[in-house]
């Protein structure tokens, strides 16, 4: 499959300012996830595959998200 992230978002009809609403984070934040300038949190890149109903496996590696640090109590 040679369709990049952003292919699959406009087929399915976001901007790139929609995703960034939906996902609560600034554009400038996403369109770097896009070009690949940006390292994709693990929670982020599960929240774009919801959005865009597609599977995270097909546009994130594991070399391209990070995992978020999480709080320990």
């Amino acid at each position: 499959m040679n369709r990049s992230l952003s292919d699959v978002r406009v087929e399915k009809g976001y901007t790139q300012d929609d995703m960034s609403k939906l996902l609560r984070i600034g554009i400038s934040t996403y369109n770097q996830y896009e070009t690949g300038a940006r390292s994709v949190p693990a929670d982020i890149a599960t929240e774009i595959s919801k959005i865009l109903l597609i599977n995270v496996s097909e546009f994130f590696l594991p070399a391209k998200f990070t995992l978020s640090k999480s709080k320990v109590s």
